[in-house]
């Protein structure tokens, strides 16, 4: 086993990290030592979390994303994710710390802005609030400490949210709620914002809960439609879709909403 060496410490005007360096990842953490994102250094396309997997499940449910959000960029998992599967898509990604962005493409390859990526620093509340484009694919992976800010949770950001997606658009959160009670008022302002057009799922061994929400009702598809996108998912994206799709449908009652 190899040992872990601290790469890198750093204190910016909103973060005190530190990457880690191993053989096979560079991992990035809080100064709690929080996991926040993790890279495989040979293929960064390769997501090497299980919430970011799970997150990518939303890709189950709506088209091949053309423009895409990030709210939050950390490490860059998610814009090496679609930069490898989906090349000709635009990513916007909205991040607040231009220091860490800076630190990142130094230390662990965050790509640098072209024509198929956009960089806006930014607060992300304000963002939504100012924004006026549209996207097929919005992905929050945003946290205060280790829990999701308050602010997220609002029926104001739903909304904002909502009118951000185009038609066929969806909107997946990573959230870190402790609360059973905030997360249930969060969940029913969510259903009611997107008109019952929501799916939840939790990751196995995290805290992490994950929410999908949708713009307007995909085509209907029953269970076997589904499974044969998680199969050609699977095989696009190197990625176990089949356990997604049986753990969105052991959660979410079907007639819900989607399913």
């Amino acid at each position: 086993m190899v040992d872990k060496t601290c790469h890198f410490k750093a204190n910016t005007r909103y973060n005190s990290i530190s990457i880690e360096t191993d053989y096979e990842y560079s991992t990035l953490r809080t100064a709690n030592d929080d996991l926040q994102s993790r890279i495989n250094r040979k293929y960064p396309e390769r997501l090497a979390l299980d919430n970011l997997i799970y997150l990518s499940g939303i890709l189950l449910f709506i088209p091949p994303p053309k423009d895409i959000c990030l709210l939050g960029t950390g490490a860059g998992c998610l814009i090496h994710f679609f930069r490898h599967h989906y090349p000709d898509s635009h990513i916007t990604a909205i991040d607040i710390d231009a220091e860490l962005l800076e630190i990142m493409q130094e230390h662990m390859a965050l790509p640098t802005a072209d024509d198929h990526l956009t960089y806006i620093i930014d607060d992300a509340a304000h963002y939504l609030k100012n924004n006026q484009q549209q996207f097929d694919l919005i992905l929050l992976d945003l946290f205060l400490g280790d829990q999701s800010p308050d602010w997220l949770l609002q029926k104001d950001s739903m909304q904002q949210l909502f009118s951000m997606l185009k038609n066929q658009g969806g909107v997946g959160y990573n959230l870190l709620i402790d609360s059973e009670k905030e997360f249930t008022y969060y969940y029913k302002c969510l259903r009611k914002v997107f008109q019952q057009q929501t799916l939840c799922l939790p990751v196995k061994n995290l805290d992490n809960i994950l929410t999908f929400a949708f713009r307007q009702p995909a085509p209907a598809r029953n269970m076997s439609k589904n499974l044969e996108k998680a199969m050609v998912l699977s095989s696009q994206l190197d990625l176990n879709y089949m356990e997604i799709l049986s753990e969105i449908y052991s959660t979410n009652p079907t007639g819900s909403g989607v399913i």
